[in-house]
This record gives structure tokens, sequence and C-alpha cells, in this order.
């Protein structure tokens, strides 16, 4: 990995070799087509947000900062999908789980720390027994903290059945199945939390940002892609993703 990073050395798309191979196999019933689809109610209700708030911001008849709009949406669906959490980032921004996301995601290239990195790799290690991390430890303990906590609270409450990664990879540390690999330790269990928020939100905001702006100066490619839609799901019913036979 590039720098210190603490324990996020385990995240998925950080940790190497036999340690990559190990999360791989643990996180991968996680991430089944079946396990997907139980996330669909989530994501849609997020879509509903989204088309409110893009509705709200047309109407005051200025120019939108799509980024912001989608910024926002990409926050709560990651956030609601990684750890359960509901938050409308857009009209609530005071939120501590809006707050410390923001910052994590924040990386200044022309930090020093970060520059000394780039420049001198070998200081790593000092870094790292320094407990001095590209990641701020008041953000990462902020999740450290808000996981441990979910996490309790799950385990006194077996009767509610929730669908987000957190509570998949909960099952995953409880599986008797579980017997070639050791199971997520609880700071691995928050790295990977971490890393999915790092994985979708830049990606999700950008691609959707990017779409819209090209739909918006193409009327043309967007009246087409409405037709579609309204001919593959008339009276606006909800995509079941099932293997559809062609017309």
């Amino acid at each position: 990995p590039l720098g210190p990073v603490g324990f996020m050395k385990s995240a998925i798309s950080i940790s190497e070799d036999e340690e990559w191979k190990r999360m791989r196999t643990l996180l991968s019933p996680a991430f089944t087509s079946g396990k997907l689809k139980e996330m669909f109610s989530i994501i849609g209700r997020y879509g509903d947000v989204l088309v409110r708030n893009l509705r709200k911001e047309a109407e005051k008849g200025k120019p939108i900062i799509l980024k912001d709009i989608f910024g926002a949406y990409s926050m709560d669906v990651i956030t609601s999908t990684s750890f359960g959490v509901n938050i409308d980032s857009l009209n609530n921004p005071q939120d501590p789980f809006v707050e410390n996301t923001k910052k994590l995601l924040k990386f200044d290239f022309l930090d020093p720390f970060l520059f000394s990195i780039l420049l001198f790799p070998f200081l790593t290690p000092v870094f790292e027994m320094l407990n001095i991390w590209l990641f701020p430890k008041y953000v990462t303990d902020f999740f450290t903290k808000s996981v441990k906590r979910m996490k309790e609270s799950r385990l006194k409450d077996k009767e509610k059945h929730r669908v987000d990664f957190l509570q998949l990879m909960i099952n995953s540390q409880n599986s008797k199945e579980v017997n070639t690999h050791k199971t997520l330790s609880d700071l691995e269990l928050v790295a990977q939390s971490i890393i999915f928020i790092f994985a979708g939100y830049e990606t999700t905001s950008t691609s959707l940002s990017f779409l819209v702006y090209e739909l918006a100066t193409h009327p043309d490619v967007q009246q087409k892609l409405q037709e579609e839609i309204d001919a593959t799901f008339p009276n606006k019913v909800s995509g079941t993703y099932l293997k559809r036979e062609p017309g």
C-alpha cells in the first residue's frame, strides 16, 4: 500500500497475497446476486430522494451543481447499504456520518504529509510506528466506535432482518461454515466498511454527473432512452433485473 494506512491494510483492495485471498474468500458470499437484489429497495428509496432533490433544485431556475446532488445520493446509498444508516446528506449536512464520511474522502494532494510519503516512501514504517496514518485517525475512530456499537445492538436484536453489508459481514463472523479461514476481526470488518465508501462514492457520483450532463446536452438521446424505459417498464413498474427474452 501507498503510505502508512494502519489497520486499513486489511481492506480487500489494499491487502496482498494470502491475506487478500482470505479476505476475498470471506467477503464473496456477501456479493451474491441474491444478496445484492435484497438491497434494491434501499437503492430505490434513495432514488426517490434523488428525484425530489433534483426537482427542488430545478424549480429554483438556477444552474445545478450535479456533483453536489449525485455526491449526496452516492453517500446516502453507500452509508445505507454499508452500515444500515438512513441519512439525507444533502438536506442534513450536519449528520455525524455525513461529516465524517466527507472528511474521510477529502484528500489534499498538496498536503505536506502526503507529499513526504510520495517523495520518501521509506519513511512509511516510521510513520506506522508513530501511529500516523493517511486516513485521519479521529475519523477512523468514529467509524470503529460506530460499527462496534451497531454490532452490539444487532447481536441483541436478532429478530430484525437486515440486508446491509455490515450485517452480512457480522453473519460471516458467526458462520459455522467458515472453517478453513480465520473469520473477520472487528477491525477488519471496519476496514471493509470504510473501503466500500472509498470504492463507491467518487466513481458513482462522477459517472452519474457525466451521464446526466450528456443526456441534457443530447435531448434526442434522452428521448430515445425515455422511450426504451417506458417500453421495458410500462406503468413505472420496478425493474427486477431478471433475464428478459428479446422481443
